[in-house]
Formats: structure tokens, sequence, C-alpha cells
């Protein structure tokens, strides 16, 4: 199934360099992204007979730990890809970008999902940073699309910041390689480190880690680190907006996890994983009180991303099974539910031309399909229960409780209620409000609201799955909290 996933992407690149059919270019990309989302399966099926699978000779090793984010990258692509398809003509009858743009776009987004397949699949450290940076690169032109002031701003803050945490990673990256005291190449493959570790020197793989986990984090959107992050996914597109938040976020911290499984082993540096905490914590209180302050609807949801990254590195830093497992489960539901948002966000977006939650009201009567989805999103994402996200934001909870860390479960459930609250008191006002004086007469109900609804229903099918079926998807989570804790 690789091959034919590299085929097709080699194909749509052709295809998207070539021709001037914009349909042919999309269409391309899709079934590109389809032949991944098929790849995840065969991948799928390989690992429920073996611990790992290796593909091209090494270059390629899957584990129960990184066949997730394989599997996330896979799904929201191509749903992203489908939503995309109507997304880019829409853009180009409002005459947003040029026809000429569209080969641009596809273009950098076959590449944005490739250079993260490879970091969330290689075996060689020094190929997934390659692949890291790649998707910076990608990116930002990616975040800059729509070439407007604000938007190049973004991606030019973007690109500096992001380039500066990843070359601060790489200067971990070689630390880390100079911990090991030898120059042999099986140093750089993480299959080879996960069994030999104890050659490594403690007293410089310590600075090697915070250099790697102060770099990439940036990449993830931890805080203070973030700064970048607001703004990029603001004003990106809404569909590199999804994927990014929804897959790119988590793709970072994955990176800065892949180290801490081989160093954690290392006699000295267990307690590394208060790192994880003590960013955490950050990242989900500077997110909480900035939600409840933000006039712009996406990037309050970029402000969201922060706030559950930092719920992911909370669970690493509890450290415990109950705590990696709700970890790991709400990585999955927030790549999918994120991703819903950004994308009803782009629907809004269409509709009222303005991102500024004072000029969006009465969406429930405007766009009746995209207001009920996006009341689920909001009681998925802030962790309402039944949905998964309450499940894993519990888990992690009781863990911190378990490990009689009341102060830290304190602050940890009074900045989920800050979200919640601030969530429902920003979009119940645009859903129901009926201030109707900045709205269109045209637009009393919009044709719109039916225009690209096939992947937000997609997404929200899986969403109520992993919610209400929450046991189905518990073996693989379980083999990623296995190869996290070395079992």
């Amino acid at each position: 199934m690789i091959y034919i996933y590299l085929i097709l992407l080699a194909c749509a690149l052709v295809i998207t360099s070539l021709s001037k059919k914009t349909k042919l270019v999309s269409y391309a990309t899709i079934f590109t992204m389809a032949s991944l989302v098929l790849l995840a399966i065969d991948i799928f099926f390989k690992l429920s007979t073996t611990s790992s699978v290796i593909l091209l000779n090494g270059i390629i090793v899957i584990d129960g730990l990184n066949f997730i984010q394989i599997s996330l990258i896979s799904v929201v692509s191509f749903i992203v890809s489908l939503y995309s398809h109507k997304y880019i003509l829409h853009e180009i009858h409002e005459k947003e970008i040029e026809t000429s743009g569209v080969k641009i776009y596809y273009l950098l987004y076959n590449l944005f999902v490739f250079s993260m397949m490879v970091v969330a699949s290689a075996d060689n450290i020094i190929l997934m940073w390659i692949g890291l940076e790649a998707t910076t690169l990608s990116t930002a032109f990616l975040i800059g699309f729509n070439r407007h002031k604000l938007s190049l701003e973004a991606a030019w803050k973007y690109v500096i910041i992001c380039s500066v945490g990843i070359g601060i990673g790489l200067i971990g990256i070689i630390f880390f390689l100079f911990s090991t005291g030898s120059s042999s190449s099986d140093m750089l493959s993480w299959n080879y480190l996960m069994s030999n570790f104890s050659f490594i020197n403690p007293k410089i793989a310590k600075y090697a880690f915070g250099f790697i986990f102060v770099g990439v984090a940036t990449k993830a959107g931890l805080a203070p680190m973030h700064t970048w992050l607001p703004d990029a996914h603001s004003e990106s597109p809404s569909p590199i907006s999804a994927m990014m938040s929804g897959v790119l976020l988590n793709l970072a911290m994955y990176f800065v996890i892949r180290f801490y499984l081989i160093l954690k082993n290392v006699p000295g540096l267990i307690n590394m994983r208060y790192m994880f905490l003590i960013f955490g914590f950050i990242s989900l209180f500077i997110s909480s009180f900035s939600i409840i302050r933000q006039k712009n609807y996406k990037r309050l949801l970029a402000f969201s991303s922060v706030e559950n990254i930092g719920i992911i590195a909370i669970g690493v830093g509890v450290g415990s099974s109950l705590a990696l497992y709700g970890a790991l489960l709400h990585s999955i539901i927030h790549a999918f539910a994120k991703s819903y948002l950004f994308l009803i966000s782009g629907n809004i977006l269409n509709v009222y031309k303005t991102k500024k939650i004072e000029n969006v009201k009465n969406i429930i009567k405007v766009m009746p399909i995209n207001a009920v989805l996006l009341i689920i999103g909001i009681l998925v994402i802030t962790g309402v229960p039944p949905f998964a996200a309450f499940i894993s934001e519990y888990s992690i909870l009781i863990s911190l409780i378990s490990n009689s860390n009341y102060i830290l479960a304190f602050i940890f459930l009074i900045c989920l209620l800050i979200v919640f609250s601030g969530f429902v008191n920003v979009f119940i006002k645009m859903i129901f409000s009926r201030e109707r004086e900045i709205i269109d007469k045209k637009h009393e109900k919009s044709k719109l609201d039916r225009e690209n609804i096939i992947p937000l229903i997609v997404l929200f099918s899986i969403i109520i799955y992993i919610s209400l079926f929450t046991d189905s998807i518990n073996g693989i989570i379980n083999n990623a909290v296995r190869v996290i804790i070395g079992v």
C-alpha cells in the first residue's frame, strides 16, 4: 500500500504542476489522500499480529504509538481534501484567489501531508527533524495563501518563531547524539535506541532533552512558546487551520515524546516528565484566560488548541497508565473535533464575511445545519459528557488526584470550567442572538449552509462513534500506552 500512496503522490504532484483544470487537480489530491486511509487500514491489520511494522527496508518503523499519528494524519487529511474541493471553488468564485493559485494550494497541501507522514513514520531521528522542518516551509506559504496583510504577517511570524524553535531542537538532537558517545548510524534509529540506552551520558542527555523540549514544543504550541499559533491558525484558510490544529500540533508533541521514551529509561532522568507537567499547566492556564477575552472566533479556536495540547502534555507528565490513556484519547478526539470546528468556522466565514464574534449573529436561522453541528462541536471540545473529551479529561483529573496532586487537580478543573464558560458565552450569542442589523437580508437563510456539509457529517460521525463506542479503540490506545511505559 505504501507504494500505491507514493505513486499516487507523484501523479498528484505532476497533475498539479501541469494541469490547468481545477477539478482534476483537486480530485488527484483526494485520491492520494484516500490511499493514505487505505495504508492506515493495512497497517492496522498488520499490527494486530506483530508489535511493529517495518517498511522500505527499515526506513519506516510503525508501532502502537506512531500508528495513532499516522491514522489521524490519513483520515483528517482525506476529509480536509474533500472540504478543500468546494472551499477552493468558492474562493475562486468570490475572487479571493486566482485560478492559478489552485495549483500552489494543492501542491503545498500534498507536500505538507507527505512531510507529516515522514515525521510520523520515520525510524531515523534526522529524517524526522527534516520532515518537521518541511512542514514549516509548506505551511508557511499556506498560511499566507490569501495574501492579505494579516495573513502574510502571521506567516512570517510563524516561520521565524517555529524555525528558531526547530533550530533549538536540532541543537538538542546534536547534544543527544553526542551523549551516546558513538558515531554509529545506529544512534539515529529509534528502534535501536529503545533497547540500547545504557551507554547514554545522563548529564549531557539532560541538557539535550531541555533543548529538544523547548524547541519542538514551540511547534506543538505549548505556552509560553505559543505566540505564533493564534495568528497562524486564525489567518490561514480554514482547511489549513483544521490540518495544523488537528494533526500538526499532535505530531510535534509526538516528536518530543519519542525522545522522552528513550531518556526516561536512563538513570537520573526519570524526572524529565515534570517538564510536560510544567509547560502543560502553563499552557492550560494562559489559554483558558485568553479564550474568554477573544473577539475573533478563529483565534478563540486557536487558543483552545493551546489548551488541549496542554492537557495532553499534563497527561504525559503525570505518567500513570490511566493518565497516558487520557492523553492519547484526548489527542485523538481533539484531532477530529478541532478539525471539525475549524471547517465549520470556514463555512461561517463564507457566509458572514467576518471573523469578528460581535458581527456573527443568529446562525441558527441563517445556517441551521451548521448551527446544530457547531453546538455539538462545542460540547465535544469542552469535554461535556458523554463525549470522549470528558473521558480523557476525567482520566487525567483522577490520575492527578490519585497521585495526591490535589492543588494541580483543582487548577486543572478550574481552567476547564473557565474554558467551558468562555465557549458557551461566545458561541451561544453567535448561534442564537437575533441582532440582525449586521446581516444582509439575502442571508436570511443562506444557500451556503448545505454547500460543504458532507466532510462535516463524516467528522461528526467519527466523533460520535469514538464517544459512544470508546471501547472499540481502547486496544489501539492501550498499545500506544504500552510503548510509552515500555512494557
